[in-house]
């Protein structure tokens, strides 16, 4: 406004053709500014967007990775003999096979020998659905899923940084990831 007023300097006019002459110079300088922006807007927009879908797609992979871990924690594995604190002797004799669950998560058994002996196992358990798998199959298909879901939960904070949802999974999956992986 300041150029165009410089430019014709004549004071305010009282004039209708020079107001629709100002209001031309304004429309014509800026809407391409305004043009610009609304175009700068919509990018941010797709990044917003996209930035999104992302976020989307990983937790919907990281629930994905739990799926399969909590479908492995119900399978039954060889655990010949362990040694249950609180128990009688007699009565850890008696046990052949336990959820994995129990392994990974309990702290009243002797899970680092069996899981370390799971991994290399080549018995064979039939699971409460009537399918039959080798304790080694079961160790990698729980290692290969607990080893995704910290890949991806780590790629979740890369992305939107520590937050309620990686802590939970961190706080959740933690001990039996490790435990799997001190199995290796």
């Amino acid at each position: 406004m300041g150029i165009y007023f410089y430019s014709f300097n004549n004071g305010l006019s009282t004039n209708q053709n020079d107001w629709g002459s100002f209001g031309s110079y304004l429309s014509g300088t800026l809407g391409a500014a305004f043009a610009f922006l609304a175009f700068l807007a919509g990018l941010e927009n797709l990044r917003y967007i996209k930035n999104q879908q992302l976020k989307e797609e990983l937790i919907h992979t990281i629930k994905s990775y739990e799926s399969n871990l909590r479908n492995c924690y119900g399978m039954l594995v060889t655990c010949e003999e362990p040694w249950i604190w609180g128990h009688s002797l007699k009565a850890s004799g008696e046990i052949k096979e336990l959820p994995l669950r129990t392994l990974l998560e309990s702290d009243s058994i002797d899970w680092q020998y069996h899981l370390a002996h799971l991994s290399t196992s080549l018995a064979f358990r039939r699971q409460p659905n009537g399918e039959l798998f080798q304790d080694r199959d079961i160790w990698l298909m729980a290692f290969s899923a607990s080893k995704g879901l910290f890949i991806y939960i780590e790629l979740y904070e890369k992305l939107c940084g520590k937050n309620p949802i990686s802590s939970y999974y961190r706080n959740t999956y933690e001990i039996p990831y490790n435990r799997l992986c001190e199995a290796v």
